[in-house]
């Protein structure tokens, strides 16, 4: 997938990513169609803002998620170039992207009020994540998709770049799905919470596509056994 351009996404036709490096490692940025000028952006980076006013039509009413507190770098260059974007974050997250320069009173708390979401779509709130993170879930016929955020990588390949190898090399970040280190020992605060409630979700839900905050996306019939033995032998 090349970078810094918005592509679409298999048998998903109102989903687009886009794919951009912050810093050294590839971030994904997601954009849900809800109608013709209408879309959700769950943690737009700025090097995809002038792809997607070029890509799409200029005239467009926006709602932009923060999938947790860490995942606001982009946000401002976004909302000066869409003042009228609606803001969203879990209460966790509301309360630490205070601390980073964000209006309280700007940022609708996703317990209360979810962004116009298409049909089928459901915000969730993993516990257990110090960050307040959280997913959102497709479902589609008996297909589910989980659009995730540190929880999961999923880089296909070490990077080329040295200190961001030797950092996943010994995070255990790459190749391929991993839950690494960082997320193990930092990003969750209570680990036995996590993994309790993404195994009955996981079983609930069965997923066949993820995308990750970080990675690339994976479509497989046999995601949801693969998410499972990650989550029992990394938590």
């Amino acid at each position: 997938m090349k970078k810094n351009q918005w592509h679409g996404v298999d048998q998903h036709p109102e989903l687009h990513i886009g794919q951009y490096i912050v810093p050294n490692f590839v971030s994904n940025s997601v954009a849900i169609q809800v109608s013709a000028h209408e879309y959700v952006l769950i943690s737009p980076g700025e090097p995809l803002l002038a792809p997607f006013q070029s890509q799409f039509s200029s005239d467009v009413k926006l709602h932009i998620v923060f999938p947790n507190a860490y995942h606001h770098m982009g946000v401002t260059s976004w909302q000066q170039a869409y003042p009228d974007a609606k803001l969203y974050a879990s209460r966790m997250a509301i309360q630490q992207l205070i601390k980073k320069g964000f209006d309280e009173k700007s940022i609708n708390p996703l317990e209360l009020t979810a962004p116009p979401l298409p049909e089928g779509y459901d915000v969730l709130f993993p516990p257990g994540h110090r960050a307040g993170d959280i997913w959102i879930c497709k479902q589609h016929g008996k297909n589910t998709s989980w659009i995730t955020c540190d929880s999961f990588l999923n880089y296909k390949r070490m990077s080329n770049q040295p200190v961001a190898r030797f950092m996943q090399k010994q995070l255990g970040a790459a190749p391929g799905l991993k839950i690494s280190q960082v997320v193990k020992w930092f990003i969750l605060n209570d680990r036995q919470a996590f993994k309790a409630w993404a195994l009955a979700q996981l079983e609930h839900d069965q997923p066949s596509t993820l995308i990750p905050s970080h990675g690339e996306i994976q479509q497989d019939e046999t995601l949801a056994t693969k998410i499972k033995q990650l989550i029992q032998a990394r938590l």
